[in-house]
C-alpha cells in the first residue's frame, strides 16, 4: 500500500514494482486535488475545508470575497487566519509592532497613523451611529474639528485654526461650556439698531435646553455707542424667548441730549433660575449707564430694575436678549453694540 503527501493527500504508489499504477486513483484524482488546491480555493462561509494544510489559503464567495490561510492548529474551525483585501470587509483584529505605522497615500510622517491629503478640507476622520446619514464627529486635513447632533443633521458647531497662535469656535450662537459656565465669543461686527421705531435685538444668547439648574444664573453684558439727531428717546428692554419672548426687565425711556453723536453706554442683564421644569421660574435684574443726558464726560446709573419671576420651560432652548427702541425712526438716531459677553455665570 502506498502513502500519501502531507499537505495535498495525493496518493504515492509504491516504488518497489509490487503495485500498478491506477490512472483514477494516482493520476487522475491527484490531478484534481492539486487543481482544487491552485492558489487560493473558493469555498463559502459553511464549507471550508475539514482538514486543511499549515498555509492553505482559501475564498468565500458568499462574504465578497473574504481571504484566509490556516495556520495548522486544531481545531481546523479555529485555524483561520483572516487576510486583508479591497474587495471585502476585514472582520478581525489588526496589531502593528509599536514604531511601526499606517500610511494613506504616501506621507512623508512618522506618525503612527500618517496621511497624505489633496486639500485642507478633506475628511479624515468621520464617526457615526448606526442610522445616522451625518457625522456627529468630522475631522479635516488641517485639522479642524466639527461635532454635530448626528441623524440627517449637519454638524453644527467647529473648532478651527484661524491665525497664528489663534483657535476659532465656529457655529450659530457658538459657546464653550466650562463646568457650569458658558463663555460665548464677543462677534465679530457690530449691531446697529437705525431708522426704526420697533424693538430690535441688539445681543443674545440661547440658554441650552435643559442646562439650567435652580440657582443658575445667566447674563449678558454689553456695550457701545450711540447719536442722534433731535432729541428723541432710547428704551432698553431684556426679554426671555428672543424679541417675541416675555419682557423681563423694562427700562425707562431716556431722552437723548439734543443732537448727541458722543453717546456710550453699557448694559447688563441678569436671569436667576429659581425652579426647572416645564413650569420653571425665572428672576431678572438689569441695569445700565449711559452718558445721554448732559454731557459726554457726565454719566447716568439706571437700575437696577428686578420684576416677579415669570414661568416658562426650562427643558427647551431659550433666548435671552437685550432689545433697543427708538422712539423715532431716522437714520441718524444709531445705536450700536461694539460688543459683549454672554453665558451662564453660575
Amino acid at each position: 500500500m502506498g502513502t500519501t503527501t502531507s499537505r495535498l493527500a495525493l496518493y504515492k504508489p509504491l516504488d518497489d514494482g509490487s503495485e500498478l499504477v491506477n490512472v483514477a486513483t494516482d493520476l487522475n484524482q491527484n490531478y484534481d486535488r492539486i487543481d482544487a488546491a491552485a492558489g487560493f480555493q473558493a469555498v463559502t462561509s459553511s464549507t471550508r475545508p475539514s482538514s486543511p494544510y499549515s498555509g492553505k489559503p482559501i475564498m468565500e464567495t458568499d462574504t465578497s470575497y473574504r481571504t484566509f490561510f490556516s495556520n495548522g492548529t486544531s481545531p481546523a474551525s479555529a485555524s483561520w487566519v483572516q487576510i486583508p483585501n479591497s474587495g471585502s470587509t476585514f472582520d478581525a483584529d489588526l496589531d502593528l509592532t509599536a514604531g511601526k505605522q499606517i500610511n494613506i497615500g504616501g506621507s512623508s510622517s512618522g506618525a503612527s497613523l500618517a496621511v497624505l491629503a489633496a486639500t485642507t478640507t478633506d475628511d479624515l476622520i468621520s464617526t457615526r451611529i448606526s442610522g445616522d446619514t451625518a457625522s456627529r464627529l468630522l475631522v479635516e486635513a488641517d485639522g479642524a474639528i466639527y461635532w454635530g447632533p448626528g441623524g440627517a443633521s449637519a454638524t453644527d458647531v467647529g473648532l478651527s485654526r484661524s491665525a497664528p497662535g489663534r483657535l476659532a469656535l465656529a457655529g450659530t450662537n457658538a459657546a464653550l461650556t466650562i463646568g457650569s459656565a458658558t463663555l460665548r465669543p464677543i462677534p465679530s461686527s457690530a449691531t446697529t439698531v437705525a431708522n426704526t421705531t420697533s424693538q430690535s435685538v441688539i445681543a443674545g444668547y440661547t440658554i441650552p435646553a435643559s442646562d439650567a439648574a435652580a440657582g443658575a444664573v445667566y447674563r449678558i453684558k454689553a456695550w457701545g455707542t450711540l447719536a442722534v439727531t433731535g432729541t428723541p428717546t432710547m428704551t432698553f428692554v431684556g426679554k426671555l424667548g428672543g424679541i417675541v419672548g416675555t419682557a423681563m426687565a423694562v427700562f425707562p425711556a431716556v431722552t437723548v441730549r439734543s443732537g448727541a453723536t458722543d453717546g456710550t453706554w453699557e448694559a447688563e442683564f441678569y436671569l436667576a433660575c429659581a425652579t426647572i421644569g416645564a413650569s420653571g421660574t425665572w428672576s431678572p435684574m438689569a441695569k445700565y449707564k449711559h452718558n445721554w443726558l448732559t454731557s459726554a464726560t457726565t454719566y447716568t446709573s439706571v437700575g437696577p430694575i428686578a420684576a416677579a419671576p415669570i414661568t416658562r420651560d426650562t427643558t427647551i432652548s431659550n433666548d435671552l436678549v437685550l432689545c433697543a427702541t427708538w422712539s423715532a425712526a431716522s437714520a441718524s438716531n444709531t445705536i450700536t453694540c461694539r460688543g459683549f459677553t454672554a453665558g451662564r455665570i453660575a
